[in-house]
């Protein structure tokens, strides 16, 4: 199992590099063709600003995976190994409990979305939504994995 979520990482980072590349390029072109020729592209500002919620959120479940989130890991390590062991159960019951309710509300707006279209480039808003969900099941699965490497982690201490 450990390998499969692994593999789902690694595609992840390289959606995240492709992604990265393309809000890169669209930034570029909009910068050359509003200051040098004077003539600013409609579509590049829709394509960058949508690149980047996709990124924030893909990027988000990516530094899950890494142990890159912010954390309060003072507390945990200065704890007895009982309370330790706890306090790591009881945040990752909260953190599931707010990825059920991103999946949930973000597939719902997804879903009601998918009628209304971008005002340029012309591509169902549900589409750029639907990161909202994706993303809370990657985080919810790479979230399960580090805590199950922490409690294994402390157990071998």
């Amino acid at each position: 199992m450990r390998k499969v979520i692994q593999s789902m990482n690694m595609t992840v980072n390289y959606l995240l590099i492709l992604i990265l590349i393309v809000l890169i390029v669209a930034v570029f072109c909009q910068v050359l063709f509003r200051f040098v020729l004077n003539q600013p592209l409609a579509w590049t500002e829709e394509l960058s600003r949508y690149s980047l919620v996709w990124i924030t959120f893909l990027g988000a479940a990516h530094a899950m995976a890494t142990r890159s989130h912010i954390g309060m890991e003072a507390i945990v390590a200065k704890s007895p190994m009982a309370l330790r062991r706890v306090l790591i159960v009881i945040s990752g019951i909260v953190c599931l409990g707010f990825f059920f309710i991103m999946v949930q509300q973000g597939w719902n707006l997804a879903e009601r979305s998918m009628t209304q279209l971008s005002p340029v480039l012309k591509i169902p808003m549900g589409l750029i939504y639907s990161v909202i969900p994706i993303s809370g099941v990657l985080l919810s699965i790479n979230l399960l994995d580090v805590t199950w490497q922490q409690l294994k982690r402390g157990e071998e201490q």
